[in-house]
C-alpha cells in the first residue's frame, strides 16, 4: 500500500511540475491555443492522480499518450459535467476523447472514467 501511495505522490509531483513548466512556456503562446482547451481546468494534484489511475486501469487507452493528453480526458469530462450535459452524452464524449488509435473505450471503461471524474471535478 505504501508503494502505491509513493507512486501516486511521485506521479502527482511530476505532473504538477510539468503543468507549471507548460504554464510558463505557454504564456507567450498565440490566443487560438487557449480557445481549444476545455473551459474547466482541474487542480494539478487531482489531475496527476487521475493520470496515474487512468494509466493503471486502462493501459491500452493510455499507451503512447503523454500526461497532458490523458489529463485532457479529465478536463473535458469535467467541462461536460459542469456544463450540465446528460450523463449519456458525457460518457459518449469520454469514448471519443479517450480513443487511442484503433482502441476505443468500452461503455464500462467510459463509465468508470465518468465516475472517477465526478469525484475529481
Amino acid at each position: 500500500m505504501s508503494r502505491t501511495t509513493a507512486a501516486l505522490a511521485a506521479g502527482t509531483a511530476v505532473f504538477a511540475l510539468l503543468l507549471t513548466g507548460c504554464g510558463e512556456d505557454s504564456s507567450t503562446a498565440a490566443a487560438p491555443a487557449t480557445t481549444t482547451t476545455p473551459a474547466v481546468q482541474v487542480d494539478p494534484g487531482k489531475a496527476g492522480m487521475f493520470v496515474v489511475s487512468y494509466r493503471n486501469a486502462f493501459p491500452k487507452l493510455a499507451a503512447d499518450r503523454d500526461d497532458l493528453a490523458v489529463s485532457g480526458v479529465l478536463n473535458q469530462t469535467c467541462s461536460d459535467i459542469k456544463a450540465g450535459k446528460a450523463e449519456a452524452d458525457t460518457i459518449a464524449g469520454i469514448v471519443k476523447s479517450s480513443t487511442n488509435g484503433s482502441v476505443s473505450a468500452t461503455e464500462q471503461e467510459a463509465r468508470a472514467v465518468y465516475d472517477m471524474a465526478k469525484l475529481m471535478c
